[in-house]
Order: C-alpha cells, then structure tokens, then sequence
C-alpha cells in the first residue's frame, strides 16, 4: 500500500467504497498498520501541544497555495490533509520537532490522557515489586483469565508476546475509570518489564486507532477498541512498544 493512499484514508479524505477497500488490505499489512499509529501518535501530539488546529487562521503566506492546489485539477495527494493539517505540519516545522513528538504543555486534557495515565501509574506502583509484582501468577493462567474476564464483565485473555522476547508473568484486578481495571505484566530476560493496562470502556467513547504517549520515562501506545480501552506502558524504545502493541491488538479483536 503507498504513503498516498495511506495518507487520505488517514485523513478521512475517501469515499466508504475506498475505504473499505484500504481496510481490508490494512488487515494483512502490519507495516502500514504501524505507519498510520506514528501518524495518529503525531496528531495527538499537536492536539495536546495547540489544541484544534482547525479552528486555528491559515497563515496569509499559504493562501496562494492552497488556492492554487484546491484549483488544480489533480491535487498533489498532500493536500488531503486539508487546511487543519497543513497548519499543524507549518507548526511542527516552525518548532523543529523531530519525529513529529512535542513537550508537552499547559493543555485541555485530550481523549485517553486519563487512560495513559492511569496505566502508567499502574506501571509505576507495581512494575518494581519483587515479591508481589502480580496478584496471580502466569503458572496459574487459567484462574488468572476467568477471574479478570470476570471482574471486567467480558472475556479478556493475557496476550502472549513471547514472540517480542516477554513473557507473562501474571496479572492482577485494580480499580479503573468507569469501574474495573486488570493490569497484565510482562518480562523479558534482561529484566525490562511492560504492562498492558485494561479498563471498562467509557460510555460514548470512540474506537481509537493507536494513540502514543510519553509520561518521563515511561512511554506507551492506547486505543480503545470492543468494550475496553488499552494502554502499554514500558522503559523500552517506542519501535518496540509499537510492535508489541500492535500484537496486543492483533490476539485481542
């Protein structure tokens, strides 16, 4: 699949028919499943930085430009962002922000911040447990699944990531917004651990593609998706937790 074509499904610029057609070939292609993360992960990041930038004026010195591309009569695919996102990359050239990721600042808080951060201090309180980083251990993973799938009022199962170099070890039961939490832990050999966040989904709210995060050291990746909301939480790189969000995602559709 081409950047092009990814960029207007991206940004809501196709008719239904093209868009399921995008959809079911984003199906069988993880990479271009990733690409459109980063972007989202972009998007959020101007949100949190400017607010809505479409309520924002376009700079006098596009005007022409944008004249000129909406009257041409086959429009460079970059203009499918439409005016909001054009005067969202000005801003992101205009601050230098490599890899499209700005501080964070004084903001209205967006979709999902409680989410991420209730995950993240989920991570915080129990990752560096030695004795009791988890209240019933991955030996244990059947008790372990009907228990959570239980106290959350639907079926939910650990993913495996074995496959990423993490392996399960537990889970426990904590309270969340609206109502019940579970938090899944993982290891790998060199003692990094992550978590995978779990919460009952907010009365009218959104299925989400993936959304990052970066809360100091703890970074991570939430959607929201079926009848729960998402978030994995770990010291790891972002291409890392990319991959393991996105086979998080994958075993739990």
């Amino acid at each position: 699949m081409n950047d092009e074509e990814l960029l207007a499904y991206h940004a809501g610029a196709l008719d239904a028919a093209a868009c399921a057609r995008v959809e079911a070939r984003l199906a069988g292609d993880p990479e271009a499943r990733a690409r459109l993360a980063d972007w989202a992960a972009q998007d959020a990041a101007l949100a949190q930085a400017f607010g809505d930038p479409a309520s924002e004026p376009v700079p006098e010195r596009l005007r022409a430009v944008i004249a000129e591309a909406r009257n041409s009569p086959a429009p460079p695919p970059a203009w499918t962002f439409g005016l909001s996102r054009i005067a969202a990359a000005v801003a992101l050239l205009a601050l230098g922000a490599a890899g499209g990721w700005l501080a964070h600042g004084p903001t209205t808080p967006q979709p999902g911040t409680s989410l991420a951060q209730a995950a993240t201090t989920a991570y915080r309180t129990y990752v560096t447990e030695v004795v009791h980083p988890v209240e019933v251990p991955a030996s244990d993973a059947a008790h372990l699944t009907s228990w959570v799938s239980k106290r959350l009022g639907h079926p939910i199962h650990a993913p495996d990531f074995a496959t990423l170099g993490f392996r399960l070890m537990g889970g426990r039961v904590l309270p969340g917004e609206p109502g019940t939490a579970a938090q899944f832990m993982y290891e790998n050999n060199l003692g990094q651990r992550i978590t995978l966040y779990v919460t009952q989904r907010a009365q009218g709210e959104d299925n989400t593609a993936f959304r990052f995060f970066d809360e100091g050291r703890e970074s991570g990746f939430w959607w929201v998706d079926g009848p729960f909301g998402y978030a994995l939480v770990g010291d790891i790189s972002r291409d890392a937790l990319r991959k393991i969000a996105t086979a998080a995602y994958e075993q739990l559709i």
